[in-house]
């Protein structure tokens, strides 16, 4: 199973925070109604002057600022937040959102475990976890473009040489290291002619671009995606990439349950030379 859309073309909901914020919006573009059961992934919206009053949730939470700034309060302390930063916020842990400044702030989140369909698991107004209970209450860093490494080794497009991966850069922002035990949360950038031959996880894959174009193979449709778009692929879903533009396409990535140290991706054509003999 597979999705894939716009994030401008997708409602924006109050959700769980209606009633509790001011400015706010929601888009889930991966979540339960579009087939996933491990994540929700949204891009949300907070107004100048907006706010999401104190609250705490029952899965983890990570996020990273897409524009504009923002203000978060944990245990008391103000951390101010700037475009490319990220953050992670423990289960339990209380915490709030301001925006203070003349423009929007735009971000995207990931939820996982993904919130019940019957249990109150976002909660306002309660203290919580006590902070000084836990490891990494709140974890933060910033992403630097040239942060990222080196292109891996290219593959030519015609006949896509020996190899099932080419052109690609990534880095994880949030993960283990970070103190996450949920979910994955990285940037990943393809050069032009780069590109990820056809596979499939055992475990689920959002990705949100940020800038260029690729071609993605999704259960044998094509589809052209661009900055905005989206798509998912679930557990089990063949999926390929290729940068065919003259630029490199960039883009945010959730994978849901964290992978395996082992054997994190099946490529077909490995497997079915395997199995030829």
């Amino acid at each position: 199973m597979y999705a894939t859309g716009s994030s401008a073309d997708t409602p924006a909901a109050a959700g769980a925070y209606g009633g509790h914020s001011d400015g706010y919006a929601r888009r889930t573009i991966v979540g339960r109604d579009g087939g996933s059961t491990h994540q929700e992934v949204a891009i949300v919206e907070l107004e100048p002057g907006g706010h999401v009053d104190r609250h705490l949730h029952a899965f983890e939470e990570g996020a990273y600022l897409l524009e504009g700034a923002l203000t978060i309060t944990v245990a008391g302390a103000d951390e101010s937040l700037a475009p490319d930063d990220y953050w992670f916020v423990e289960k339990g842990i209380a915490h709030a959102l301001r925006n203070e400044a003349a423009s929007p702030a735009r971000w995207l989140e990931v939820l996982a475990p993904q919130p019940g369909a019957a249990l109150e698991d976002t909660v306002f107004g309660r203290s919580g976890t006590d902070p000084g209970s836990v490891e990494l209450p709140l974890g933060r860093g910033h992403f630097e473009l040239a942060s990222l490494p080196e292109p891996s080794g290219g593959i030519g497009l015609a006949g896509f040489g020996g190899g099932n991966v080419g052109g690609a850069s990534l880095e994880i922002l949030l993960g283990p290291d970070a103190g996450t035990s949920q979910f994955n949360l990285m940037v990943v950038q393809y050069v032009p002619g780069g590109l990820i031959k056809l596979h499939d996880h055992a475990f689920e894959e959002g990705f949100f671009f940020l800038t260029g174009e690729i071609e993605a193979q999704l259960e044998g449709s094509t589809h052209t995606l661009r900055a905005g778009d989206y798509c998912w692929s679930g557990v089990g879903s063949a999926h390929a990439l290729v940068n065919r533009s003259a630029e490199p396409v960039r883009w945010l990535e959730t994978q849901v349950p964290q992978p395996p140290r082992r054997h994190q991706a099946r490529f077909f054509g490995d497997w079915q030379q395997l199995v030829a003999g």
